[in-house]
């Protein structure tokens, strides 16, 4: 029913966001006549609110279907460097002020995991989130894959960033803990550090229901 709810109010809160999404895009387009910096800069702070709040639906289904126990995942392999920069450059493009900015390093060996690659990329969007109110100044994603190492590391570092109210209720985090563990990986919070461990091989976790799982394709 919790899942059922959520669906519900998931889909009443994004027919609003598509009208809004919408007249701004006529806005930035100056189908109501030109705009002013300060104007072009105050519709570039809404744009990056809807983005957010759409992040945070999907937050919401992706924990609802996780604890009813409706959480799919469709794995292949895939390259974590490539969906870490493309994690990066779409969080860069909606970040707002006062936000880390962001240095990416890459692991000279290769980095694949076999993952669900739409959860991938969720995960990484809800950690780079949680991380922009953890962290000031300048923020790291390293990416990591050692010869002794089963899996990938992704670990996002930065200086701690005074009291906030971003994500109050750790919801980013909870989300990068959940897809995590149910590919068979594990999270570790530090003051100036999160650590994200995936195995090469997933390891479905207790509660994952894999669907119509396709024969493992390498991602070029």
């Amino acid at each position: 029913m919790q899942a059922q709810f959520l669906q519900l109010i998931s889909h009443e809160l994004r027919t609003p966001l598509t009208g809004i999404r919408g007249y701004s895009d006529l806005l930035a387009a100056e189908r109501a006549g030109p705009l002013t910096d300060r104007q072009r800069h105050m519709l570039t702070m809404l744009n990056s609110c809807v983005h957010r709040l759409d992040s945070l639906i999907d937050d919401l289904l992706l924990l609802a279907s996780v604890d009813a126990g409706m959480y799919g995942l469709v794995v292949e392999d895939l390259d974590v460097a490539r969906a870490c920069e493309r994690a990066v450059r779409t969080h860069t493009a909606h970040a707002r002020p006062g936000e880390p900015v962001w240095r990416t390093a890459r692991a000279d060996r290769p980095c694949v995991v076999q993952a669900d690659p739409r959860q991938l990329d969720h995960l990484l969007a809800a950690l780079l989130n949680h991380a922009a109110g953890a962290f000031a100044g300048q923020a790291e994603l390293v990416l990591t894959a050692a010869p002794d190492d089963p899996g990938v590391r992704i670990t996002v570092s930065g200086t701690a960033a005074p009291a906030t109210a971003e994500d109050p209720a750790g919801l980013g985090l909870a989300v990068v803990r959940a897809v995590a563990e149910q590919h068979g990986g594990a999270v570790t919070v530090g003051d100036t550090a999160i650590r994200v461990a995936l195995p090469h091989l997933a390891r479905p976790g207790a509660r994952l229901r894999v669907v119509d799982r396709p024969r493992v394709r390498r991602v070029a």
